[in-house]
């Protein structure tokens, strides 16, 4: 009789740890689904704020103006301000995902004059410029840190670009002179940093209820 105890419990013990187990694995399985129904709507919710950012960045590259005029062709723009905005929001990487969308739409609707050159600086520069703003932003998230993150970054696209005028865009024109470059240069120059004061600017006062906004969906 005490043996058939013994085994009566073991038996019960046996049954209580199946149970247990599938008990576990069932919330197991419902913690994990619980998981991926929450990454879900997170990941469908940032693509559709990198859209808007991107569908933004296109319309502003459309409302453009001459800035100088011994350099008709240079106009001013504000589309990089959606590329910032992501890079502080959602970091560098997802800043430069916005200016190359915005850039491959453009692209898609207007074709190239510079037979992709221009595109490509435009490219490498305003790639530059979020990663940078982006990656300074997430060391020091503050006031200053903005400050900082635009003030470097914007030095680096100037900086870029003038790289790419003067070795690239320049010459594919037939410039290749010193005496004709250095002008060109010095006014292109002037105007990326218009252009890029201009768009600290922006980004600066309307980032943080931008992205107030952003975080309710």
């Amino acid at each position: 009789d005490k043996c058939n105890e013994n085994n009566d419990t073991y038996q019960q013990f046996d049954d209580n740890s199946a149970q247990n187990t599938v008990q576990n694995d069932a919330e197991n399985k419902h913690n994990n689904n619980s998981r991926d129904n929450r990454r879900m709507p997170h990941s469908v919710a940032y693509l559709a704020k990198l859209a808007i950012l991107s569908a933004i960045a296109v319309v502003l590259l459309y409302i453009e103006f001459p800035l100088f005029p011994a350099t008709p062709w240079l106009k001013l723009n504000v589309s990089d301000v959606p590329t910032l905005l992501a890079s502080f929001m959602f970091g560098p990487l997802s800043g430069a995902i916005v200016n190359a969308v915005k850039l491959g739409v453009c692209l898609l609707l207007r074709n190239t004059s510079t037979g992709f050159v221009g595109e490509l600086s435009n490219l490498v520069s305003g790639s530059l410029y979020a990663l940078i703003a982006g990656g300074v932003y997430m060391v020091r998230k503050n006031k200053i840190g903005a400050i900082l993150s635009l003030v470097v970054s914007s030095a680096v696209f100037c900086l870029s670009m003038w790289i790419c005028n003067q070795f690239f865009l320049l010459p594919m024109y037939g410039i290749t002179d010193s005496a004709a470059m250095m002008p060109l240069l010095w006014w292109t120059l002037l105007f990326n940093v218009v252009k890029t004061v201009l768009t600290s600017a922006i980004t600066f006062f309307i980032y943080k209820g931008t992205h107030k906004l952003f975080m309710r969906f």
